[in-house]
């Protein structure tokens, strides 16, 4: 006699019964076709393929953000990201290496020191994420490969995306749904767009999410501070002071940029504010991630039809498989909202009050202020 039920399979013999349980694989999922999907999306096209045009244009694109970033003046490289041209070069050369780069800064913090890590477990497996320079947000699949890559571990993601350009948004929805959600097929994903620009003032902005920043798990600051010069540093650590004095939860701060020596100025200064506020974890200034092993490889599918080999092959551009970079990784303790003496003065003045008759007064200070005030009365009761 058998029977089979939601997955599983019931079978008994001689009085014995044997559940056998149906096993469900994990999704397998080729980065590059995912990539090339979200390729098709920025140029806007219908097909879930480039076309030999289209790959002329993004190789011709991903030449030219390669240059610019390999500028060797003292000014930042700058890069407008509005034309779809330059999104689709930028996420051809570094798309993957930037999706990867996150597992391995993880790695390197669990090696560094474990206890630092987010657990998503404590909060219903929901693990939130706020992307400073978001971009295509593609850090955030290195960071959920770590957490799942045994058992899904993160079961809701909640991205708080913040960038000055918002013609990302759509391209972000695509990687989503064609790059989180096929490899976690489990995963709940709820976006969260905050278009600012750190160079400006962004505080009134950030309180208007205060609710969705504040519960911040993970804060990502990866290839932003490269790009903006050290004049706009005021600002720029105004906004991130904000979003660090707001956590209610261990905030564990990842930062990564380019090593190169015409970035360390505007790179150092926020790693020496980040240090003072917080606990150091790690930190490089010139290291080089290699995604030579499983689960971050990259390599050619030698296929002759897949992306790389139509992106790189027979051209004098190769395929990066090693990034070199600055980084920092710093925990952050949720602050109590009024300090030890006021917290001791508050509960003194609560045990007064249980032990006598009086009441609070408002007194008149030398300096012009007021301030209550406990008294004693014992005749206060009876009036």
């Amino acid at each position: 006699m058998g029977s089979s039920f939601g997955g599983y399979c019931l079978l008994a013999t001689y009085g014995i019964i044997y559940i056998r349980v149906k096993m469900v694989k994990a999704t397998q999922l080729n980065f590059t076709e995912a990539l090339e999907k979200i390729l098709v999306s920025v140029w806007g096209t219908s097909k879930n393929y480039l076309s030999d045009s289209l790959i002329a244009k993004t190789r011709a694109s991903l030449v030219a953000v390669r240059e610019a970033y390999r500028y060797h003046g003292s000014s930042p490289s700058r890069i407008n990201f509005k034309p779809k041209k330059n999104r689709a070069g930028y996420i051809a050369a570094f798309g993957q290496q930037h999706a990867l780069l996150s597992y391995l800064h993880m790695s390197r913090v669990a090696a560094a020191n474990p206890s630092v890590l987010p657990v998503p477990e404590n909060y219903n497996n929901e693990l939130v994420l706020t992307l400073v320079g978001a971009g295509m947000a593609l850090e955030s699949y290195g960071i959920c490969l770590y957490y799942n890559k045994v058992s899904q571990r993160v079961k809701k993601l909640r991205l708080n995306l913040i960038d000055k350009v918002g013609d990302w948004s759509s391209n972000r929805q695509t990687m989503i749904d064609r790059l989180l959600k096929v490899k976690f097929s489990k995963l709940s994903v709820i976006p969260n767009e905050i278009t600012v620009d750190l160079r400006k003032d962004c505080l009134q902005d950030f309180v208007k999410q205060h609710d969705s920043l504040a519960n911040t798990d993970i804060l990502v600051i990866y290839n932003v501070m490269n790009e903006i010069q050290e004049v706009h540093a005021l600002n720029v650590w105004k906004n991130v002071d904000f979003l660090i004095r707001i956590c209610r939860r261990p905030l564990l701060i990842l930062l990564m940029e380019p090593s190169a020596l015409k970035t360390v100025p505007r790179v150092e200064w926020i790693k020496t504010q980040l240090v003072q506020c917080a606990d150091l974890v790690l930190t490089n200034n010139h290291e080089e991630f290699y995604f030579d092993a499983e689960p971050a490889i990259i390599g050619f599918e030698n296929t002759g039809d897949g992306l790389y080999d139509r992106l790189y092959g027979n051209t004098t551009s190769s395929l990066t498989t090693s990034l070199r970079r600055n980084h920092l990784s710093v925990l952050v303790k949720p602050r109590s909202p009024i300090s030890y003496e006021q917290m001791t003065k508050q509960l003194l003045e609560l045990k007064n009050k249980r032990t006598k008759s009086g009441q609070y007064r408002r007194v008149r200070r030398t300096d012009g202020f007021q301030e209550s005030l406990w008294h004693s009365n014992p005749d206060w009761l009876n009036q």
